[in-house]
């Protein structure tokens, strides 16, 4: 992968909020359409019922534990978001490479952002002093099995988004996905781990997950396949979960709102359109909780979600973040009928 270096971060920092400067380097920059494959995985085919689990593991602090988490509930295909990759913050690792490592897999990485800075305002004060090697961050896919063919989609921004003058957070890039096509029980499936935007609305997560399930259209030609991950699916605009009169009487209307907010996320009527289910892949509990200034309570948020098509889906569960994230992972065993 060809990675930016520290002199060039520097000077994009420099240059926040320069449309045009973005816009080439979404296009031009190679690291945000390259993939950095791992080891191919052992040879073992899937077959019969197979373990897949989503999670954002919030940058991979701890990727061991990470792992022996993942390989705890017999995960065999993980879709991972939020995937540090030569970030101070955790220690300059390789964390899509320690999660493969540790689980016995192949990997693939896709970059979502290359990172100006040391991340959010604690990360910044915990990292202080240190600087970044690698500076990415993105979406991975392990596998037990070998990956086939593994490949990025870049989805829609608004804006500058990240990139923007006087973001507290500056980065080049925007949200993504990596794509890669595991056989199981000798069908080809195409897998995809995402992350869509939460700093947006429902209808521009709807936008974005059009953008991604026409590529696994154009590629699986209707055939079986597993997209999963961060959808960020808030059942409002970002902006409202910080108004706690707003929150509060959306809960008291329906106390469901934001635990199972199908009903609030067109991006669920997108997906039906191509063919994938959600209902049978997914528990409706939350995967993680809001708390913003001003409420009286932690908003319980489901955000994260398995989507699948043409396959068989039983026995959807949540796993535990114990501490490693601020996300629960969700898991499906999956089969072809």
């Amino acid at each position: 992968m060809d990675i930016p270096t520290r002199a060039d971060r520097e000077g994009w920092a420099r240059r926040l909020g320069d449309e045009d400067l973005h816009r080439r380097l979404l296009e031009d920059l190679p690291c945000l359409h390259q993939v950095d494959q791992g080891p191919a995985g052992p040879a073992e085919p899937l077959s019969g019922w197979v373990r897949v689990a989503a999670w954002n593991i919030e940058r991979g602090r701890r990727p061991v534990e990470l792992a022996g988490r993942l390989r705890s509930c017999g995960a065999q295909l993980c879709l991972l978001s939020e995937v540090d990759v030569g970030m101070a913050r955790t220690r300059n690792e390789d964390v899509a490479g320690a999660i493969a490592t540790h689980t016995g897999s192949g990997h693939a990485f896709g970059v979502e952002f290359v990172e100006l800075g040391l991340g959010d305002e604690l990360e910044q004060r915990e990292a202080a002093g240190a600087e970044n090697e690698r500076a990415l961050h993105g979406n991975a896919i392990a596998s037990v099995a070998r990956l086939q063919n593994p490949s990025v989609v870049r989805l829609p921004d608004v804006g500058l988004g990240w990139f923007a003058a006087g973001s507290t957070q500056p980065r080049v890039g925007g949200r993504m996905a990596v794509l890669a096509t595991v056989p199981i029980d000798g069908v080809p499936v195409l897998v995809a781990s995402t992350h869509l935007e939460n700093r947006s609305d429902p209808a521009h997560r709807a936008e974005q997950l059009e953008v991604l399930l026409r590529a696994v259209e154009e590629r699986a030609d209707g055939g079986p396949a597993v997209v999963g991950g961060d959808l960020n699916t808030l059942g409002a605009r970002h902006t409202d979960l910080f108004d706690g009169a707003l929150v509060r009487s959306m809960r008291a209307a329906e106390p469901t709102r934001f635990s199972w907010p199908v009903a609030h996320e067109p991006l669920f009527d997108v997906a039906r359109s191509y063919g994938f289910e959600w209902t049978d892949a997914n528990v409706a509990a939350p995967t993680t909780e809001h708390d913003a200034d001003g409420l009286p309570d932690r908003v319980p948020l489901k955000l994260d979600w398995l989507l699948v098509r043409g396959l068989v889906a039983r026995r959807p569960a949540v796993l535990p973040a114990g501490g490693l994230s601020d996300h629960q992972g969700v898991t499906v065993g999956v089969r072809v009928p």
